[in-house]
């Protein structure tokens, strides 16, 4: 299918990843069929000009020089108005599910800061030391908030009990951090370690998925070679379900960080027993992860609208646009690609590979405006512990951050019931708020709701940068009155420029 451009025509929208594409020019293409690049994807193409390009199956986009060639299944245009939240509310209608209309994660996800134990202890992670980081943060001041106990806590993929070597009273640990005041989150996966008990009960019960030929499919990912559950067959999601109860049930956790399900880890070849393409195993993983109220998902598709917690994939330690500068880009993608409810990837970047390159250095400044940011979005989650990388002042930078998304939180909340019940994302870019005035390129800031400006530093080293205020009045945190225009404004590093509009 061909669709020519309208005049002055800009496009959003397909994977979430690619936020720092947006709006999409010539020569840019992705195929969501096989790749939706780490992070949450949606099967639409939305434009400023009010068009919609859409299907409830993932196609392929590839943007010339006068127009979009898309190729794929049911895949339709509609003109539904002439806004980018024209075609929004349009996608809305069509992809959303209405019997979550109203639903959104508790309000502590929103609330208080999550932590992590990815960064801090990789694939070492036990009981002393998540004990021990739950302590660490509470005395340097931070507030309890939710806890993911991530990767390597089990015995193996699929057989989801705690290891006892690595943790001993894993029901002793959780009910400590409750008295504490954290929730207590676990990691878990679609995949299944071979040679099992449970992989050879999975395969027996046909919950895994399958080669052509019939055998069971063996899939290469980031920590291994695993079996993939077939979340298409009834019995496998049961058989999750009754992993997860139990696990809440007898150790009182409170909730899932629900990992993985990414197309590219089911190459040509794997069939589902439905039939379905790949991409609908992210879809299938994240209404599983909708069952429970405290939840996580980095992927997924045609998943938006559900009452998850949407998380950016996993960022370097950099400056550049696979650190810290595709953070705004890619959350006002995700907010576009319908998924609401969104958290920025682990302050200071949560790629664990980049930390151990060649020649890493760590940036203090750079993890203090990932912090910033951070607590202007509807989500903040630490991993890394800031106590063991930042001097006394940087330090103190990061826990006014915190005490900011405080102060933010009972205005946070409001928004996502708001978005809860009109399907509209939290986070918006000025495109979306004050359409047709030029803005469809800013991708340096964003609005919280429509009357909520974030302008963050984003340049090393720099103690200025030009802010795009739209007509209206408004007011930054130091109380100073601005009118619409552009201005440039101080940007030390103790400050996060937040304008609220006053004439409303």
């Amino acid at each position: 299918m061909k669709i020519n451009y309208l005049p002055d025509e800009h496009f959003f929208g397909g994977a979430v990843n690619d936020g720092i594409f947006m709006p999409y020019s010539c020569g840019f293409s992705r195929d969501l069929r096989v790749w939706h690049a780490g992070n949450q994807a949606t099967s639409a193409l939305l434009s400023d000009r009010g068009r919609l390009v859409y299907s409830d199956r993932p196609f392929l986009y590839d943007f010339g020089e006068d127009g979009i060639t898309a190729e794929g299944e049911n895949i339709a245009v509609e003109q539904c108005g002439d806004t980018l939240k024209d075609a929004y509310l349009t996608m809305r209608d069509h992809l959303a599910d209405p019997s979550f209309v109203g639903q959104m994660p508790p309000a502590d996800m929103f609330t208080v800061p999550q932590y992590n134990t990815w960064i801090e202890m990789e694939w070492d992670c036990t009981q002393e030391k998540v004990l021990r980081y739950a302590q660490e943060i509470l005395a340097h001041g931070y507030p309890a908030g939710v806890l993911m106990i991530d990767d390597c806590w089990c015995r193996a993929y699929g057989d989801w009990e705690f290891d006892t070597a690595r943790f001993p009273d894993p029901k002793g640990l959780v009910n400590e951090l409750h008295d504490m005041g954290f929730r207590v989150m676990l990691w878990c996966c679609p995949f299944v370690s071979p040679d099992t008990a449970v992989f050879r009960r999975l395969e027996a019960d046909g919950a895994l998925v399958r080669t052509a030929d019939g055998q069971t499919a063996i899939s290469h990912w980031w920590n291994g070679y695993s079996a993939v559950l077939d979340l298409t067959v009834p019995a496998a999601a049961r058989w999750f379900d009754e992993q997860a109860d139990r696990l809440m049930a007898a150790y009182g956790i409170d909730g899932f960080k629900m990992d993985a399900a990414d197309p590219e880890y089911y190459p040509d070849g794997f069939v589902f027993s439905d039939g379905s393409q790949r991409s609908f195993q992210a879809k299938k993983w994240a209404e599983i992860g909708a069952k429970y109220a405290y939840n996580e998902l980095r992927a997924g598709f045609n998943a938006g609208w559900l009452p998850v917690a949407n998380r950016l994939r996993d960022k370097n330690h950099s400056w550049t646009a696979d650190g810290l500068n595709t953070l705004v880009p890619d959350g006002l993608a995700m907010g576009l690609c319908g998924y609401q409810y969104l958290c920025p990837d682990m302050i200071g970047g949560g790629m664990v590979p980049d930390f151990h390159r060649a020649g890493f250095v760590f940036d203090s400044e750079l993890f203090v405006r990932y912090c910033q940011v951070a607590a202007a979005f509807p989500m903040m989650q630490f991993s890394r512990a800031p106590w063991k990388v930042l001097g006394e002042a940087e330090q103190r930078l990061c826990l006014e951050a915190v005490a900011l998304h405080t102060r933010m939180a009972d205005t946070i909340v409001r928004l996502a019931e708001d978005c809860a019940a009109t399907g509209e994302p939290m986070l918006r870019s000025l495109e979306y708020v004050f359409p047709h005035r030029g803005y469809a390129a800013v991708s340096d800031e964003f609005l919280l709701g429509n009357d909520i400006l974030v302008a963050p530093q984003l340049q090393k080293g720099v103690q200025y940068r030009q802010v795009i205020l739209p007509d209206g009045v408004w007011a930054d945190e130091n109380g100073r009155i601005y009118t619409g225009g552009t201005y440039t404004i101080e940007t030390p590093l103790s400050r996060l420029p937040v304008f609220t509009r006053k004439d409303i």
